[in-house]
């Protein structure tokens, strides 16, 4: 095999080995500074968890995160005044690799199960919450395998072609957003911002050849406290920010997936031309991690033999992860939260907020059904005179699903879920919630294929020819690949030698003349 010529090629793949969530159970007491009134009453909590490291220590996978909490509370100043405390919180978690499990990429993002804030006295207070981690390991997957030979006549060659999904691009893009908002004259000057929160909505990615566009949009909402005032005043905008990357190699029949996450926020304050704070000057950063998926049919050798030199095939079992889809749908949930005669009546809403739980997830034939729950908590204005401020909280389940066509309950999924807005209203004795949430899912599955990995001359004897001509009777199976082989002849021959003109078509029954035979 000296003038043969082996042309191989490296395949590299990204396949899922596994998905799971787990919880993180935080506890920590806070004090209130000495710069703000003492607490009378808890009214919300709103949490930001974030995952910001994550690194592979021994058979584990670390997980570093931080959660920013916003407390609003009322307090005891010249009657019942409402006033915020913002407080961070590190925590960690451990994820346990199997056997086997090497050169892992981790992707985990985290959400608020549950959280709980007790007044331990009118200096500080307790908080308790329960992270949710939903996290997915892939294995980053490389093989070489035979796409050709070439140089010589003497090697018959059958090839195949496989599909695969390769990862194109892997691209962590960053998105600079910038605000300013104007407090008209019909309200009162900034005297404290109480909260202030950034939520992304409308995400996007779009691919064209060489170019990848990101866009999404980023509501801000602010809840500030007004001068000379004890009401709270709520500040909406809603921010499109884009940008184009360049990325050689993509086109756009290939199937991009975008994680979007923000991970700086930058607030100030300024005063206008009369001196007055009415100016928020908001600068932040999204960051977006793009990989983009492409479908490619690679050329291999499914076969080869030689009818001059005896010739060994190395094969090889792999098993390669397959992206077999990907699709979004838009739900809207609607849930009416019935007052109790201890909760005092509402004038009008201040904000509403809300997490989604993910509870279960199904391929079925042709859709993915997800089943989940929204935590809403809505801060509304009261007709009590005292006490000004209430909230209330809600617990409302919802079934869902993404409809990806071949789908079927062999295969994984993937399911990540964003609140792309939220409305409360008065209606009666309760409050109306409008929550309209974005599903969007992944189907994947693995299938186990076989490679040539490499060919090599083998020593010993070709077989010797007896019989110059063979009537062969076609069996059940039989293909002209496999009898010029078992006959040491070739494919050419054969079709040369019996007038064939479909090389495709063969009949069983059919009888084959064979110019000569080996001896077994």
């Amino acid at each position: 095999m000296a003038n043969i010529d082996v042309i191989k090629e490296n395949v590299q793949f990204e396949q899922l080995l596994r998905d799971s969530n787990s919880n993180t159970v935080l506890k920590e007491e806070y004090l209130i500074p000495d710069t703000h009134p003492d607490v009378q009453e808890i009214l919300t909590v709103e949490a930001r968890p974030m995952i910001i490291n994550k690194e592979i220590i021994g058979d584990k996978i670390v997980l570093e995160g931080k959660i920013e909490y916003t407390v609003i509370y009322l307090a005891r100043e010249d009657g019942l005044i409402a006033n915020s405390v913002n407080y961070n919180q590190n925590f960690t978690n451990n994820i346990d690799l199997n056997q086997g499990e090497y050169k892992v990429i981790c992707e985990a993002q985290c959400n608020v199960e549950h959280i709980e804030a007790k007044i331990m006295n009118e200096r500080k207070i307790s908080i308790q919450s329960i992270i949710t981690i939903d996290w997915e390991l892939y294995k980053s997957n490389e093989f070489e395998f035979v796409k050709d030979i070439e140089g010589s006549d003497e090697v018959e060659v059958l090839k195949k072609t496989e599909t695969i999904n390769k990862i194109s691009a892997n691209e962590d893009v960053e998105l600079m957003g910038k605000c300013i908002i104007r407090v008209g004259m019909d309200k009162p000057q900034i005297n404290k911002i109480l909260k202030c929160s950034l939520q992304l909505h409308k995400k996007e990615v779009k691919i064209a050849d060489d170019k990848i566009y990101l866009g999404c949009y980023c509501k801000l909402n602010i809840l500030y406290k007004g001068d000379d005032s004890k009401d709270i005043i709520p500040l909406e905008d809603d921010i499109y920010l884009s940008k184009e990357e360049e990325v050689k190699g993509v086109t756009s029949d290939m199937l991009p997936t975008v994680c979007y996450e923000i991970s700086n926020n930058d607030l100030m304050l300024e005063e206008d031309d009369l001196g007055e704070v009415r100016i928020i000057n908001d600068e932040f950063i999204v960051k977006a991690n793009v990989k983009v998926f492409s479908k490619e049919n690679i050329d291999t050798i499914k076969d080869a033999y030689s009818n001059k030199c005896l010739i060994g095939l190395k094969k090889d079992e792999h098993e390669v992860g397959i992206l077999h889809g990907a699709n979004s749908s838009e739900s809207i949930i609607k849930h009416n939260i019935q007052l109790k005669e201890k909760d005092l009546k509402p004038e009008h809403i201040i904000s509403a907020n809300a997490a989604i739980i993910l509870t279960d997830k199904q391929v079925m034939r042709d859709r993915v059904v997800i089943e989940g729950i929204i935590k809403a908590e809505v801060l509304y204005k009261t007709t009590d005179d005292e006490k000004y401020l209430s909230n209330v909280k809600a617990e409302i389940p919802f079934s869902a699903m993404i409809d990806i066509f071949g789908a079927d309950e062999n295969m994984k999924s993937i399911v990540k879920a964003n609140l792309e807005s939220i409305d409360a209203s008065i209606e009666g004795n309760s409050i109306a919630i409008k929550a309209t949430i974005i599903l969007s899912g992944k189907v994947l599955y693995e299938m186990t294929k076989e490679f040539i990995s490499d060919i090599v001359e083998e020593e010993g004897d070709m077989p010797e020819k007896k019989a110059s001509i063979t009537i062969y009777v076609v069996g059940e199976g039989d293909t002209f690949w496999n009898l010029a082989k078992k006959y040491n002849t070739t494919v050419d021959d054969l079709i040369k030698i019996n007038k064939v003109e479909d090389s495709e078509h063969i009949e069983q029954g059919q009888k084959l003349i064979i110019p000569g035979r080996a001896i077994f």
